[in-house]
């Protein structure tokens, strides 16, 4: 338990580089991962509470600043980023983000890297990749960077550090529905079009998107697929594991799923995993190590036979 409050003391957010179009249902995601009904609060760079409708003035002229942080009451332990305007191709927007990315790699302090990239694409329209999608992947990637880590020895280390991106598909409802359009117009019958289309739509998100950006040169960490966020059945379970596993490093791993409140079975399994793996003789520290998995437990002494 030990190196979880103290890795958190030292670096108490896990921060993400939220990537996606305007109509990619970001907001809606960040919600649910967030377990929040409510919209995020913005702070500068310098931790400055922003006001939502002057934030919102500047985004219309074009003046978003990715460097703005966005956090939820319910869960402040996440730091978001939003790179807006980046779905519009523009030149000087692709370099914001590069720079962005560039910027926190470069940095030493593990509290101010990005650790991981969160990039959203809608399925439910005609163009699946953008330019800027396929240069973000060829040409930008996700970079490295050097931090000095808690790790799960009790040690401080550097570690060079690959930040994971996982590619997100929102809206896979809407797909599924476009493909029902489209096999009712071919003369199916509603039971057989209703059966067919979710087997259909998961080929076309086959074929004109995990397929495309598993060939690029940066190709993903992992693939998501979300359907109907705004249902209150739909959960990020899979996001957040997929997240935890693309995660090269045990310290940010223990950080994230300390940080994230959606899956205890996450907890379970690195906890799991690390006691398996364990060769310590050190009773009491193996048990602490397990216990620092799970970031609500609290446990001030722990009594060994």
């Amino acid at each position: 338990m030990d190196q979880a409050i103290d890795l958190r003391s030292k670096c108490p957010h896990f921060r993400i580089l939220v990537v996606g179009r305007a109509n990619a249902g970001k907001t809606t995601l960040l919600k649910k991962v967030c377990n929040s009904v409510e919209d995020p609060e913005i702070f500068s760079p310098n931790g400055k509470k922003l006001d939502l409708a002057v934030v919102e003035g500047t985004a219309q002229r074009g003046e978003h600043n990715i460097e703005n942080q966005l956090i939820f009451k319910s869960n402040r332990q996440f730091i978001f980023h939003d790179s807006r305007g980046f779905e519009s191709g523009s030149a000087s927007e692709i370099q914001k983000v590069k720079d962005f990315i560039a910027a926190r790699s470069a940095t030493s302090q593990l509290s101010d890297q990005l650790h991981a990239i969160w990039y959203c694409m809608p399925t439910d329209n005609s163009r699946p990749l953008l330019a800027a999608d396929e240069q973000f992947f060829n040409i930008s990637g996700a970079g490295k960077g050097t931090s000095n880590l808690f790790s799960t020895t009790g040690n401080y280390s550097n570690h060079s550090v690959t930040v994971p991106v996982i590619a997100i598909f929102t809206k896979f409802d809407g797909l599924i529905d476009q493909t029902y359009g489209e096999l009712r117009d071919r003369g199916k019958s509603i039971p057989d079009a209703k059966n067919a289309a979710p087997e259909r739509a998961q080929e076309i998100l086959t074929s004109n998107f995990i397929g495309p950006l598993s060939m690029t040169k940066f190709r993903p960490s992992d693939f998501v697929r979300m359907d109907d966020m705004r249902m209150k059945e739909t959960n990020c379970i899979d996001l957040i594991n997929k997240t935890a596993n693309a995660l090269t490093d045990d310290t940010l791993r223990l950080l994230f799923v300390s940080v994230q409140q959606n899956n205890i079975d996450l907890c379970i399994s690195n906890a799991v995993r690390l006691l398996w793996n364990s060769n310590s003789e050190d009773v009491e520290r193996v048990v602490s190590g397990g216990i620092s998995w799970f970031p609500h437990a609290w446990v001030p002494q722990i009594c060994c036979f």
